[in-house]
């Protein structure tokens, strides 16, 4: 994923094809609501607003293996353009592959179908849409992230299980440990003769 210094001629050629006709778009933005950043206080009455916002000028770019969309600023789209991956192959396009990103199945541990989803609402833990997370590390640190005082509580329930059970497996052990020496009877007391036969000599 690196931004080659050695330029292909026919991929410059290519990208300043991709720069004339990548689509232009306009990100959605709360500041186009001319948004007040001052009420007035007794020093400086008068209240201000945003009155307009410039777009810096955005296009859209697809990854060419995950077809993720992407906006990417005008001016960064050439050195975009460039990045490898370490295949060699190119990271982005801007033509749209028609094809929508891949999608993991994995679900949010607060997800309203998740298996202790009734714990977690005795809990008052709120709910997340998130379902598309390709494995359970993309879980964990979707929890760590987007969630971290519920997933500091569900670690915290999950370690004081473990030491729970972990106190039950050694009364366990102990107990049957008790029971084998209460069981076991005495071993007999073996006597020799070889020191009778020496006495006699």
């Amino acid at each position: 994923m690196e931004d080659t210094q050695k330029k292909d001629p026919g991929r410059e050629a290519l990208i300043v094809e991709m720069l004339r006709d990548a689509e232009k778009t306009e990100l959605p933005s709360e500041l186009t609501k001319e948004p007040v950043i001052h009420r007035g206080d007794a020093d400086l009455p008068a209240p201000m607003v945003v009155s307009r916002v410039t777009n810096a000028g955005y296009v859209w770019v697809w990854d060419s293996r995950t077809y993720e969309r992407i906006p990417i600023l005008s001016y960064m789209l050439p050195s975009k353009m460039r990045q490898r991956r370490e295949d060699g192959s190119y990271r982005f396009t801007t033509n749209d592959p028609h094809k929508l990103p891949q999608r993991g199945t994995y679900k949010c541990l607060l997800h309203k179908d998740a298996p202790d989803r009734a714990h977690y609402n005795e809990l008052g833990f709120r709910v997340c849409k998130k379902d598309n997370l390709n494995n359970r590390y993309e879980v964990t640190q979707h929890m760590r992230h987007k969630h971290p005082a519920e997933w500091a509580a569900i670690e915290d329930e999950r370690k004081e299980r473990e030491r729970k059970e972990d106190r039950e497996l050694q009364r366990l052990i102990l107990d049957k440990a008790t029971e084998k020496s209460i069981e076991a009877p005495e071993a007999p007391l073996y006597v020799s003769d070889k020191d009778k036969v020496k006495a006699k000599k």
